[in-house]
């Protein structure tokens, strides 16, 4: 019984939110019904929560297309008695159009992701209407967007206590228009500053991260932007917001910002990811990120790699005198990377660090040796990747070929020439000596490990293998293939008998003889 009550009362209040709402766009007289509506969104229901935000779309968006709330000049003193009605009136629905702002802006924290959302868009239609139909009067040689509204909204994406990147990823669709990207930059720039000096917090930085990751700039090279929510300014004067190279100041600034803060692990790897492809190319200078990729370095790991391909692409495209960069990646050659969950992608950036012929050869052969050193103590499934890595950097150089052909060596592997301990990949004498270690591998347990060892007794191909279906291979992949070969001929015994008594290790033939 009491279930039905409420549910009736629910209705009930559904339907005064519609009726209340289609009275006060239709009348001035009824105006009154946007305080009601407004109490109702402090309500915890979902469907009353939703209702609300609904009407004061519906509402507001009318009345600032019709002019309801312009003013040629906002008065300083909004209680003054001497105000005509028309301007006091406009000043009472500019004061309840904020207390609606203020309640959509909280909305976006709702506990509900489809109240959050339709409270963004509405914050956002709200913004483009604004922006078209200014409540107050602005000359055409100024921006019409409505900053005082819009910094409301950024503030609160960029909160500190709420995780709000799935909000964000919707947020997405706005960033097309270049405006809207001016104002996020310029605002994101402003709140990092204003945080620069404190430790805001883990939530605080992954909304930042999600705002800065999802900027994108047009592929159009035009300087002048044209791609506008609100109204466009007249062409015969610049503003910054119309400017791409203001627009890549202001994204340069607030990450050099962001990256100063000290980010949780998993942050600094997503953020190293996209360094490469999705910032350095609209920064006015990428090189600003020397100093930070040096520091990542040294943090170890899949990190310390992910800072090595950012560097990379500063020594390749921006031309960053950077000359111990081999010798760090270098460095990263362990047992461990065959472990560990970034395998795949240390190959693909290493094999991409190795890729130019210009290399010299005793840095090739250097890390030749060294992968063949590690490769003795890797599993089965780090094994399908590593060898043919191997001969592809020799393909790649002739010279390393020696590594192959020296035939005559020392017997014992503390004799061997090359030093695995010396950091320094020019000074480990690797050239002296001799990938024996593919000899060894040669009897390894896995018959593809070994087939793929014994390619060393024949000529080099003279195509490079694709390493892009083996990076990920694993040992479900090896097991997998395996246990889907059709076998011709089955195996009874580890050696193919000659005869009844012609087994090596048969001692019968040692009492009878076959005549």
């Amino acid at each position: 019984m009491a279930t039905k009550k409420a549910h009736g009362q629910k209705l009930d209040i559904l339907n005064d939110i519609k009726a209340s709402t289609n009275k006060c766009t239709e009348s001035r007289k009824e105006s009154n019904k946007i305080i009601d509506i407004i109490s109702y969104a402090q309500s915890s229901d979902k469907d009353v929560l939703l209702a609300c935000v609904r009407a004061f779309h519906k509402m507001f968006v009318k009345f600032l297309t019709a002019g309801e709330m312009f003013l040629e000049m906002i008065p300083t003193d909004t209680t003054d008695k001497g105000l005509s009605k028309e301007v006091q009136y406009k000043v009472w629905l500019m004061d309840c159009y904020q207390d609606t702002i203020d309640c959509l802006i909280q909305l976006l924290r709702s506990e509900y992701s489809s109240i959050q959302e339709l409270a963004l868009c509405t914050l956002m239609k709200f913004v483009e209407t604004e922006g078209k139909n200014p409540v107050t009067k602005i000359s055409s040689k100024k921006s019409h967007f409505p900053v005082a509204l819009f910094t409301k909204l950024m503030k609160q994406l960029m909160n500190t206590e709420t995780n709000l990147q799935d909000l964000i990823g919707k947020f997405q669709e706005y960033l097309a228009y270049d405006d809207v990207r001016f104002h996020v930059l310029k605002c994101t720039m402003m709140d990092l500053k204003e945080k620069r000096n404190t430790t805001p917090g883990n939530l605080y930085l992954n909304n930042i991260f999600a705002i800065l990751e999802r900027v994108s700039f047009p592929a159009s090279p035009e300087e002048n932007l044209t791609t506008f929510l609100t109204t466009q300014p007249d062409e015969d004067v610049q503003l910054k917001i119309a400017t791409l190279k203001e627009h890549k100041r202001l994204f340069t600034t607030s990450w050099v910002t962001f990256l100063a803060f000290q980010l949780p692990t998993n942050l600094y790897r997503r953020t190293l990811v996209i360094l490469h492809d999705k910032v350095m190319p609209y920064m006015t200078s990428p090189l600003m990120l020397c100093d930070f990729l040096t520091e990542s370095y040294n943090i170890g790991g899949a990190i310390s790699l992910l800072a090595l391909n950012g560097i990379f692409v500063l020594v390749q495209q921006y031309n960053l005198d950077y000359p111990d960069f081999y010798g760090k990646l270098y460095a990263l050659f362990e047992p461990s990377v065959f472990h560990a969950k970034y395998r795949a992608r240390f190959f693909y950036l290493a094999d991409l660090f190795l890729t130019s012929t210009h290399l010299p050869a005793y840095l090739v052969g250097a890390f030749a040796k060294r992968l063949a050193r590690i490769s003795l103590a890797a599993p089965p499934s780090g094994l399908t990747v590593s060898i043919p890595f191997i001969y592809n950097l020799i393909h790649r150089h002739p010279n390393c070929r020696v590594l192959l052909h020296r035939t005559e060596g020392p017997s014992e592997i503390h004799d061997d020439p090359y030093d695995p301990n010396e950091p320094d990949p020019t000074k480990c004498h690797a050239m002296e000596s001799s990938l024996w270690e593919l000899k060894t591998l040669q009897s390894h347990f896995h018959p593809d490990v070994a087939r793929s060892a014994q390619r060393i007794d024949g000529e080099i191909q003279t195509i490079e293998t694709d390493l892009s279906d083996l990076f990920e291979t694993s040992y479900d992949d090896l097991f997998d293939k395996e246990t889907r070969k059709k076998v011709k001929f089955v195996p009874v015994n580890f050696e193919t008998p000659k005869g009844l008594l012609g087994s090596k290790s048969d001692r019968i033939k040692l009492c009878w003889r076959l005549e």
